[in-house]
């Protein structure tokens, strides 16, 4: 995996070894409609090359300076649309999720901060107001083993200061963050399978535009209340029904880790046990709301997760106490300890978000103009699905994970024998979850036996030095090839 795909090669062997990369990005980027085929061939090898070295600057990336130039070129072509670079992705991810019973469709935001890049222009105003940057709002497709399958959409947004003396009733007619949600619902349209589609989010998708659009389209969905609504019997709130629920029963939850914006771990991931009471309800549009005047109520299941005995020394706003909001039926244990699964797959996202700022720096980026910045995050935003989707091979329960003859589809022959032979395992018994626990041991990974899955850092760092590995055999065989011809 290295910059180098960039360029045009002759040499056999070489292009064999980078084979697993190019053959990636083609499946990936490989349908794009760009208007051009060279563009299109340059997506491909520019692909290819980041994904080899996805943390690296873009010089790092790329083999030579006329490699880098057509690279910048291609990132910063007014013609090339970053839905159009999205596109054969998730149509891929779509049709691959169209074979399942069940997909989830987690969707969330994230900021990409750009306050230290004061010449950049097309962004907008992020955090407290003071910051630079781009909103991004994608919605990952997941599977409930927790399998990544990829995205199904990803948007950019600019925020802007609100209107001077706006009015909260201005404010809601017209278009304002909020709309990111159901826009995303939309895009994503209506769902051919006889499969499920079930929507997640945190508390900021808790809005009734969002969940009324969800349905509409004959959809699922799964949130995390914020509101404490009124009823519509307008004597009793959200909060207050569900507690007075007879409990239906307790479960152990798992709690994925969460890091700040610096990548500081902010929460450690744990085991809670939660007790679980449920009751169907219907939530009223809000009666303040324009744009939702006249609309039918949403009859839901309302879902509380509350952990009754935290350790000792948690912090209060870390203790398990979660109302969840759904259309499928929960009116059991195991229909809401189902949720509260569902649920929990959420973290997956934030992890692939970090994947995206910290392993293929989008924020690093020297690009001079935000619609710049998008097309590259198009392609990044792909990367870092990989990522995710190397590390879920690793786990034990993964379906290909024992296979050997899966290995032989992932990776070409030498990588396998380098890792083989650190492994001190002959290369044909190598499968992809020993192959790649391996290559995570070389990024730092313990292995011990009660060490957790390796995560997609130390198998980006291991796989780094594979790659240094490789083309210092291939450097080497080239020189013997060389001699021979003397």
């Amino acid at each position: 995996m290295d910059g180098s795909c960039c360029a045009q090669r002759s040499d056999v062997s070489e292009n064999r070894s980078r084979l697993d990369a190019l053959s990636w990005a083609s499946s990936q980027f490989g349908e794009a409609d760009l208007g051009d085929l060279r563009r299109e061939s340059r997506l491909i090898r520019l692909a290819a090359a980041i994904a080899e070295n996805a943390s690296m600057t873009l010089p790092k990336q790329c083999a030579s300076g006329a490699d880098l130039a057509a690279a910048y070129r291609f990132l910063t072509n007014p013609e090339v649309d970053p839905q159009d670079i999205l596109g054969p992705h998730c149509r891929m991810v779509r049709q691959e999720a169209l074979e399942h019973r069940l997909v989830l469709c987690i969707a969330d935001d994230t900021e990409l901060d750009f306050t230290h890049r004061s010449s950049l222009s097309g962004v907008g105003q992020i955090g407290d107001g003071r910051g630079r940057g781009l909103l991004q709002h994608s919605t990952l497709a997941v599977l409930p083993d927790g399998r990544v399958l990829g995205l199904l959409d990803v948007a950019w947004h600019a925020p802007q200061r609100a209107p001077e003396n706006e009015t909260k009733l201005q404010r809601q007619r017209r278009w304002n963050l909020s709309d990111l949600w159901p826009e995303a619902v939309q895009r994503i349209g209506l769902w051919e399978s006889a499969g499920k589609l079930v929507h997640v989010g945190d508390r900021h998708a808790d809005l009734f535009r969002h969940l009324s659009s969800i349905r509409s389209l004959g959809q699922e969905f799964l949130v995390r209340a914020m509101h404490d609504r009124k009823l519509p019997d307008h004597q009793r709130r959200l909060w207050g029904t569900v507690q007075s629920q007879p409990s239906l029963g307790t479960m152990r939850l798992s709690i994925g880790k969460q890091r700040d914006h610096r990548g500081r771990v902010s929460r450690k991931g744990r085991e809670a046990e939660v007790t679980l009471r449920s009751v169907r309800v219907e939530l009223s549009p809000p009666p303040h709301d324009p744009r939702t005047a006249g609309w039918e109520p949403l009859a839901v299941w309302a879902v509380y997760l509350k952990e009754e005995n935290p350790p000792a020394g948690l912090p209060q706003e870390q203790v398990i106490d979660w109302m969840l909001l759904s259309s499928l039926d929960a009116p059991e244990l195991e229909s809401a300890r189902k949720a509260a699964q569902y649920y929990a797959l959420r973290w997956r996202i934030e992890e692939w978000h970090r994947c995206y700022k910290q392993g293929c720096a989008i924020e690093a980026s020297q690009l001079d103009d935000a619609e710049d910045i998008q097309r590259l995050g198009a392609v990044l935003c792909v990367v870092a699905v990989r990522l995710l989707q190397l590390r879920d091979m690793a786990d034990e329960g993964h379906p290909n994970g024992n296979d050997p003859a899966a290995l032989k589809c992932m990776f070409p022959p030498l990588y396998v024998q380098v890792v083989a032979r650190l492994a001190g395992e002959r290369a044909e018994d190598m499968t992809p979850r020993r192959f790649l626990l391996q290559v995570a041991k070389q990024g730092g990974y313990l292995g011990r036996k009660n060490d957790p899955r390796p995560g997609w850092l130390v198998l980006w760092r291991g796989w780094n030095d594979i790659v240094q590995m490789v083309r210092g055999i291939e450097i080497y065989q080239r020189f013997i090839e060389s001699r021979k011809d003397v």
